[in-house]
């Protein structure tokens, strides 16, 4: 079968627009797209970027208090030691019912001490100045309750959650 030279042309050129057409939804298209799918997220990539950024000045603080936090436990003992002293410096050492140490949490680089205080016939002035005194000792009051007695509503009966890290 033989063309005729325009007929030629033309099969050229339609294989070269085909060839154009298909390069351009096979190849350019895809990429074209996923560059413009890239682009978009760029600022959510930043933002993303600054929050960690943010987060991990946040991380080497909080390390670095923990740090001193353990500094500060080893030079002073053993958590119940430390609050047998303080009870006596604030003179409740009669109004202890008991001093239970409790389970702590536990993770690597990092261990927790509780320790659970019960306190009889105290007077909410006591319970501040006691709080007061274990909280400058570098321990942590986790819960404090009390309630008043039956028979002097003066008086109050008080449980504190105190912890250390170790």
């Amino acid at each position: 079968m033989k063309l005729d030279t325009r007929e030629k042309k033309i099969v050229i050129f339609g294989g070269a627009a085909a060839a154009v057409i298909l390069l351009y939804l096979l190849v350019l298209a895809p990429i074209s797209k996923d560059l413009g799918r890239k682009r978009d997220s760029i600022p959510k990539k930043e933002q993303q970027l600054v929050e960690m950024r943010r987060q991990r000045e946040q991380y080497l603080e909080l390390k670095q208090r923990l740090q001193q936090v353990q500094a500060a436990a080893a030079k002073r003992g053993p958590i119940l030691t430390e609050i047998e002293n303080i009870t006596r410096r604030a003179n409740l050492s009669s109004k202890i019912v008991s001093l239970k140490p409790q389970a702590g949490v536990e993770a690597e680089g990092f261990k927790e001490n509780v320790v659970q205080i019960r306190l009889k016939n105290v007077s909410l002035y006591d319970i501040v100045n006691y709080v007061y005194r274990l909280e400058k000792a570098t321990l942590r009051i986790r819960k404090l309750y009390f309630k008043p007695r039956f028979d002097n509503p003066k008086l109050l009966n008080s449980t504190i959650l105190v912890s250390s890290a170790e």
